[in-house]
């Protein structure tokens, strides 16, 4: 019995070699025993296992003991099956890859983004007022840049036929595994003479309802409104104002980041003399690609510099410190830091 086990146990066993390495380019060997004839399974799981072990061995060599999970497999940039065979039932493959060393050496931050599990209604706009598409994407927009996940927002608004009933809204939040649930209640003001800004063209009267798993609620109201003369535009700015404000007083007031939990900041980068816009959106596409800012949009653009705003885990000091070990299309010859802004200036010295 205890010999069956031994050979049960092997099919999974893996034995991972690493010859050569430059920088963080890695041939590895991995293998797998076939098991019940399924060759396929037993190439995907030799595969598998070089893949990992590639990781395993980055972090063995720069003397780091992690687990290494599924997750860490984005840090993979590409790989290339070298050789492949079969050698008495065990298949052997043999991968040269590619490894992004800069993600890797702050994957445990990559990885480890916290975030509260939000679900939300929205009620009171019309669709010729706004259509919905809109209002959503300015609540998920804003929760997002906050650290509120909505994973569960679809599962969460199957089990409800009627977004006006309260208790139904209840009853389908605690069925759900989030935390954290926001009922906005939109009311478009609805003449001028009663607008709290009288420079506005539209405004709206926002009423957010919060409640957590312990049933404890809490409310608040904002009035938010735009000079926009195209009434879609203004309504949809006075949507977003208004989801923005309230998500970030529920982040900071109610419904906290812990203390060690990295904060998603906001600032902006200035590409200054890379007289070539494309390389600046390379640039920027890199340092998206490798976690080291989660979004990013063009704010202005002129022939001398192009200004990003960004959300990054990093501060703008931080991420400069990045940029300098990073490969990127072209590297600035010198940089500035201040506290809502990163300064990436490009000319020649």
């Amino acid at each position: 019995m205890f010999n069956k086990f031994i050979r049960l146990l092997t099919i999974f066993l893996v034995i991972f070699t690493a010859f050569e390495s430059y920088a963080y380019n890695v041939t590895i060997t991995g293998k797998a025993t076939v098991s019940k004839n399924r060759l396929r399974d037993a190439y995907y799981a030799a595969l598998n296992n070089a893949l990992y072990g590639s990781i395993r061995w980055y972090y063995k060599e720069n003397n780091q003991d992690v687990k290494v999970t599924s997750e860490y497999l984005k840090f993979i940039k590409s790989y290339t099956i070298l050789e492949q065979k079969l050698e008495e039932n065990v298949v052997v493959i043999k991968v040269k890859i590619d490894l992004d060393d800069v993600a890797l050496q702050d994957a445990r931050l990559l990885l480890n983004q916290y975030s509260d599990s939000a679900v939300f209604i929205y009620r009171g706009i019309q669709e010729n007022i706004l259509p919905d598409k809109q209002v959503k994407n300015a609540i998920t927009t804003a929760l997002s840049s906050t650290q509120f996940a909505t994973s569960n927002e679809a599962a969460f608004l199957g089990k409800i036929k009627d977004i006006s009933d309260n208790a139904q809204i209840e009853k389908a939040f605690k069925d759900i595994d989030s935390n954290v649930l926001l009922i906005f209640d939109f009311q478009p003001v609805a003449t001028t003479e009663e607008f709290k800004d009288s420079n506005n063209t539209c405004e709206i009267i926002t009423t957010v309802s919060i409640k957590d798993k312990k049933n404890e609620a809490k409310t608040i109201q904002i009035t938010t409104g735009s000079n926009n003369t195209n009434t879609a535009y203004c309504y949809n700015d006075a949507v977003k104002q208004a989801a923005t404000e309230t998500i970030t007083y529920v982040r900071e007031n109610i419904v906290k980041l812990p203390e060690t939990a990295a904060k998603l900041q906001k600032y902006e980068i200035k590409l200054v003399n890379a007289n070539n816009f494309v390389i600046t959106k390379n640039i920027m596409d890199t340092l998206l690609k490798r976690g080291l800012i989660k979004s990013s949009k063009t704010v202005s653009y002129n022939q001398k510099s192009v200004v990003f705003e960004v959300e990054s885990y990093f501060s703008p000091e931080e991420l400069g410190n990045k940029v300098q070990s990073s490969k990127l299309p072209m590297k600035p010859t010198k940089m500035e830091f201040g506290k809502k802004e990163l300064v990436l200036d490009f000319a020649a010295e």
